[in-house]
């Protein structure tokens, strides 16, 4: 599957809506929405390969930075080095989870900060036995109870927020993950709260590593339900069925890396 992505538009989205309808073969309305919650834009999904370098093209040729992913080339962040305990040293970020893992920071190429939502349906199924009259008359005595079962359904979102670190190496990507890490690294630069000490985190690598470039724009941006979300059912006595965007969130982190490491879009040194 290939994926063709806008990370900058030439003009305006409401200026490039009936244009991009045409290219898409979609209406203005469905392009609109499409770019409504901000870029970068996954606007088709394809297993043609020559079908999406075509549109590539043609989105190119109007002046939009668009690019072409394979889908199958992206490191789910699953599978992404993951630390939940680390140090800072001079010229590395040290994973203190064995096994001992460093990140240099002349490593670091593109930095992405952005947001994890799961979405959790937990149906809780509870029998309850109580005394039945009726049922005792019916059957002589034999029956006294009867069982009523009641279903209770709730809903609620998790939100994490991450930060993608593709590195120039073309080693394994890393991912820094607000919740669960112990941020003892830090020092005196502790704060009370998960999200203090994680935007710390995160301004201290940048600091650390200032020819890699920065893009948060992901952290309140949605995946569409038309880009991969993936969902895992657990069937217990509760029933609780998941969706996360995460595999959604992997393909516009690693779009918004190749972006941002091309030409002209590298700090200074």
């Amino acid at each position: 599957m290939f994926a063709v992505g806008i990370a900058k538009l030439a003009t305006s989205p409401d200026g490039e809506a009936a244009l991009l309808a045409r290219e898409l073969d979609l209406t203005v309305y469905e392009v609109r929405l499409m770019l409504a919650p901000g870029l970068p834009a996954i606007v088709r999904m394809t297993a043609d390969q020559a079908r999406a370098v075509e549109l590539l093209g043609r989105l190119r040729s109007r002046g939009h930075e668009a690019l072409v992913v394979d889908v199958s080339a992206v490191v789910p962040s699953a599978e992404m080095v993951s630390s939940r305990r680390f140090h800072f040293e001079a010229d590395a970020l040290i994973a203190d989870d064995p096994p001992e893992r460093s990140l240099p920071y002349a490593d670091i190429a593109v930095l992405v900060r952005a947001a994890h939502r799961t979405a959790v349906e937990s149906t809780t199924t509870q029998k309850k036995k109580s005394l039945s009259l009726g049922r005792a008359l019916l059957t002589g005595g034999l029956v006294m109870r009867k069982t009523k079962e009641t279903s209770t359904t709730t809903h609620r979102e998790e939100r994490e927020e991450v930060l993608y670190v593709f590195r120039r190496s073309g080693q394994t990507s890393w991912l820094l993950r607000e919740h669960g890490t112990r941020y003892d690294g830090l020092g005196d630069r502790m704060a009370p709260s998960e999200h203090a000490n994680f935007v710390t985190m995160v301004e201290l690598l940048r600091s650390h590593a200032p020819r890699s470039v920065y893009d948060d724009r992901l952290v309140h941006r949605k995946v569409p339900d038309r880009i991969a979300q993936s969902a895992v059912q657990f069937s217990t006595r509760e029933r609780r069925f998941e969706t996360s965007s995460a595999a959604g969130m992997d393909l516009f982190a690693h779009l918004l890396a190749l972006w941002a490491a091309g030409p002209g879009r590298e700090p200074e040194p």
